[in-house]
């Protein structure tokens, strides 16, 4: 399933390069190539990335530790950053915007309610405005704290999409 903010604002990013962060099993780097975006796809795990690899010619899949890989700056048209937090990345991925480049970030924030942080480690959760903060020299298209509406995992997440002057 492709995330709302995904398919809303995917096509507000110039063509070109996008680059899927802790893509998982593909379905959002497949989705990008299917909309005409060539496609860097990370993730640590191969087993994950194998299952679409050879799906479609646009995707290049980079099977890497996001602790330790670096973004290549003015490189991507669009990011897009799901459900996975690492904070040294912030500044890297404005750096890898191209100018007019597009950040779609969603993730899972810390909420008051402790039953909402269930299973979650604090240091992957967002506090409140911590995204915006993160990326206020873009320029914010949309930013939101809401309930994740997920009755199998509640939490609370903040959505953010940008674009670089």
């Amino acid at each position: 399933m492709i995330p709302d903010i995904v398919r809303d604002f995917c096509g507000h990013a110039p063509a070109g390069l996008a680059l899927d962060i802790a893509c998982g099993t593909g379905a959002v780097s497949l989705y990008l190539a299917n909309t005409g975006f060539q496609v860097d796809a990370v993730d640590i795990s191969d087993v994950a990335l194998a299952q679409f690899a050879k799906r479609h010619p646009g995707i290049r899949v980079i099977c890497t530790d996001l602790d330790v890989f670096d973004l290549t700056v003015a490189h991507y048209s669009l990011i897009v950053n799901l459900r996975y937090l690492n904070r040294r990345l912030f500044p890297q991925i404005i750096r890898a915007l191209k100018p007019g480049g597009l950040l779609i970030f969603e993730t899972f924030m810390h909420a008051s309610n402790k039953a909402l942080d269930r299973g979650f480690k604090r240091e992957y959760l967002l506090e409140a405005n911590e995204l915006r903060d993160a990326f206020a020299t873009l320029d914010i298209l949309h930013y939101a704290e809401t309930d994740s509406g997920c009755e199998d995992t509640p939490a609370r997440l903040a959505s953010l999409v940008g674009k670089k002057p």
